[in-house]
């Protein structure tokens, strides 16, 4: 053996052996840390709560600290001054809590002769024609290319009778709530994507065009108070429930992720608890554990899991990445049975096997699904217009394909569009490509009408001959 060749095969028993020490060490819980011996005269001035506290690196965190920063800090300290330390980090913990006398939520004024005034219907009896039930056009031209824009050209129907009597299928409904932790411009959505292109017509993949398949209807905005996220749900719940007890799948266009919670839980009203499975693809999991609105995106999935709304193992989330996906809420997610996929795991196993294992996920679960797709789900390259960006996500090749067979490998019941913000992006294609996403679940919806349930159904005729 060549000189050359001995150390070829000593460097590659080094590389064996420090990818196993590696592997060995990803493998192992990290050990607590010890704070050094030197420093045990300092420690001892601490009480138990101030030693647990710099014990805790969750804790620590939000000061920018761990316990090896809060080590060299106190290394240059005497144990007077060290203690003093502990004592404002914990300070300033407490004074971070709520106290009596604080401002705990926005006060109303139940007086005011409007209070409820946005949210009451107008009676029909106020319609200057008398008509019956169901949805009519808006439409001026034979082939409607201008005027009254609504969802996919669809009919326009404005009460739950509409949707009864004309035996709607799915209906569009704008919700533009924006209060929530995003970039702002959610309640501009609605509106945009109405009035963008990607709704109508078929794609080349099925060549199933939904809008002939399915009775569909435009069922307008909902009303929504941009002050107050908590005044908003109830009446964005009760009518999304109205709209699927009507026998209609509702799309809703939102607004900010907030939504997810009445509108998910609108399902569960119809359908019952235990009977709503729930596919969220999102960059982000909202479900923290700690923040300061009970009402409000970053928490929006958490709570359904909280109030037992939605169980763990029939929630599915994709697409996760970025600073707000922590360690300390996946690893509560996983306890609680959530089954979760993260642009890390895309990128190790490869999409298509992602696919198949959130597919099987779902048909595990409940035979109602509801479909969430927050737009952070994309790559900003993909969709810039959106209200919490986060780099390295989704392509369209990768989404839309996902997105169809869901709608139409599994019952369907409920899909929403969210954080879309169309003042973030000049360009268009944010609308464009949110249309194309919901064009892609109304397809499923409809080759599940068609009985088109095969798995990755494409058209004979949309690939090439070796088909």
């Amino acid at each position: 053996m060549s000189a050359s060749s001995r150390r070829f095969g000593a460097l590659a028993v080094c590389a064996a052996a420090l990818t196993l020490a590696l592997s060995a060490a990803q493998a192992a819980p990290p050990a607590a840390f010890e704070y050094p011996a030197a420093l045990a005269p300092k420690l001892a001035a601490l009480n138990a709560e101030e030693l647990a506290f710099i014990k805790d690196a969750r804790r620590l965190e939000p000061f920018g600290l761990t316990p090896e920063k809060v080590s060299f800090e106190l290394a240059k300290r005497d144990p007077a001054d060290a203690k003093a330390y502990v004592a404002g980090l914990l300070a300033a913990v407490e004074e971070s809590k709520f106290h009596d006398g604080d401002m705990g939520e926005i006060p109303l004024n139940p007086g005011a002769s409007s209070f409820n005034g946005p949210t009451v219907l107008r009676p029909a009896i106020m319609d200057a024609t008398q008509r019956e039930p169901g949805p009519f056009s808006l439409q001026r031209y034979l082939h409607q290319r201008t005027g009254v824009p609504t969802f996919a050209n669809a009919p326009v129907a404005i009460r739950k009778e509409d949707l009864s009597a004309g035996q709607v299928e799915v209906a569009f409904v704008g919700v533009p709530l924006d209060m929530s932790s995003g970039y702002r411009d959610a309640k501009h959505a609605p509106t945009t994507l109405r009035l963008a292109d990607g709704l109508l017509g078929s794609e080349v993949d099925t060549l199933v065009d939904p809008a002939l398949v399915l009775r569909l209807a435009d069922y307008g905005n909902l009303a929504v108070d941009n002050m107050s996220s908590e005044r908003t749900i109830e009446h964005v719940r009760m009518m999304i429930r109205d709209m699927a007890a009507a026998g209609a799948t509702p799309f809703i266009i939102g607004g900010d992720r907030t939504l997810s919670y009445p509108d998910i839980a609108a399902m569960v009203d119809v359908y019952g608890k235990g009977r709503v499975g729930v596919v969220a693809l999102g960059a982000h999991p909202d479900a923290a554990a700690d923040n300061d609105h009970e009402i409000a995106d970053a928490i929006s999935l958490g709570r359904l899991l909280q109030e037992g709304l939605i169980a763990g193992p029939n929630l599915v989330q994709v697409g996760l990445r970025g600073p707000q996906a922590r360690a300390d809420d996946l690893q509560r997610l996983r306890e609680q049975g959530v089954r979760y996929h993260t642009m890390t795991e895309v990128e190790e196993d490869g999409w298509e096997a992602v696919i198949t294992r959130v597919l099987k996920e779902v048909r595990e679960g409940p035979e109602n699904i509801f479909v969430s797709f927050d737009i952070s789900a994309l790559d900003p390259a993909d969709a810039p217009g959106a209200g919490r960006p986060v780099p390295n996500g989704l392509t369209l090749r990768e989404a839309v394909p996902l997105v169809r067979r869901l709608c139409a490998e599994t019952k369907v019941v409920g899909f929403e569009m969210l954080d879309v913000a169309p003042i973030l992006d000049p360009t268009y294609k944010t609308a464009l490509n949110a249309n194309h996403v919901m064009h892609a679940c109304l397809t499923g919806v409809a080759m599940r009408k068609q009985g088109l349930t095969k798995p990755g159904y494409l058209s004979p005729v949309s690939v090439s001959s070796r088909r």
